[in-house]
């Protein structure tokens, strides 16, 4: 089972690209979590709803069977947010992150428009190359292999082909 996942700052096309994928490939695709948690919740999250997102993030990976999954989010991801939003990661998760093993990030960057959805709420392009900026230290920290997603539609697209190629090869 190979396991690749999109990662990155919120509205860089990871869902997009992540669907596409598992439907060019014809493979499991686990949707973020915690983007249903968010709507789920209707309020402000606090660090108590780190750890219910990431469990719930665990299980749906841990549900998925199949050679090829693509994950539109992992564990990693609510770290660097926990990061970001709180200056703190639950030591739970940072236990939890040395347990799941990955092959491939796509680390999206933040160069096409913020869409505004009821999920999001970083809307400044400073704060999203920042935040892009930890999520490359936390990648580059796992040792997973990455590649960086920027550019148009077609630009990405062709950059995730190659990937995945690479990789399932």
């Amino acid at each position: 089972m190979k396991k690749i996942v999109f990662i990155g700052p919120e509205s860089t096309g990871k869902t997009t690209l992540a669907i596409r994928l598992a439907s060019e490939y014809g493979c499991v695709y686990v949707e973020e979590y915690s983007r249903s948690y968010v709507i789920e919740e209707g309020r402000e999250l606090t660090f108590d709803d780190v750890m219910p997102i990431v469990r719930g993030q665990i299980s749906a990976e841990c549900s998925a069977r199949g050679e090829l999954i693509i994950l539109d989010s992992n564990p990693l991801a609510s770290a660097v947010y926990s990061q970001w939003y709180y200056g703190d990661v639950p030591q739970e998760l940072e236990e939890a992150l040395q347990d799941m093993t990955y092959d491939l990030y796509l680390l999206c960057y933040p160069d096409i428009d913020w869409v505004e959805d009821e999920a999001r709420c970083m809307s400044k392009q400073k704060d999203r190359e920042d935040i892009y900026a930890l999520f490359k230290r936390k990648v580059i920290d796992s040792s997973v292999p990455y590649v960086e997603i920027m550019g148009d539609e077609n630009m990405r697209w062709k950059t995730v082909r190659e990937a995945v190629e690479k990789i399932i090869l």
